[in-house]
């Protein structure tokens, strides 16, 4: 137990870590805008201020584990709540960011069609699935 509690403080959580990474946090973006129309106008941008934001904070993590090499985040599967994480990677949140990276990186082969089938599709399995 207490092995875990020094886990904890040191590298906070695996469903942590998970929540901080960009597919996660593109689609909590996306959730929280559409629930009104002036959350669609300023999605985009929110969505472009994420993705800023978090290769500002990649490049930094990179610079901070070059300096100090003993400072790099363990494997998730080192932590103890690593089930919990796995179940925080399948969650409806973590898929609808996945499907917006998948559109942006296709986006010449009408990618951003497909995400809006993606979206439907993913809604459909989240409802069926509660």
């Amino acid at each position: 137990l207490t092995q875990q509690l020094n886990h904890f403080k040191t590298f906070s959580t695996a469903k942590q870590r998970i929540q901080n990474q960009l597919p996660y946090r593109l689609g909590q973006a996306m959730i929280i805008n559409s629930k009104n129309f002036l959350g669609y106008i300023f999605l985009p941008y929110i969505l472009l201020s994420i993705v800023i934001l978090y290769k500002q904070e990649q490049k930094n993590y990179k610079h901070k584990i070059k300096l100090n090499p003993e400072s790099t985040l363990p494997p998730l599967e080192t932590y103890p709540d690593y089930n919990e994480a796995l179940k925080e990677k399948r969650c409806f949140t973590y898929k609808l960011g996945l499907a917006l990276i998948e559109a942006n990186k296709k986006w010449y082969g009408g990618g951003y069609i497909k995400l809006w089938f993606k979206i439907k599709k993913l809604k459909y399995e989240f409802k069926t699935k509660n």
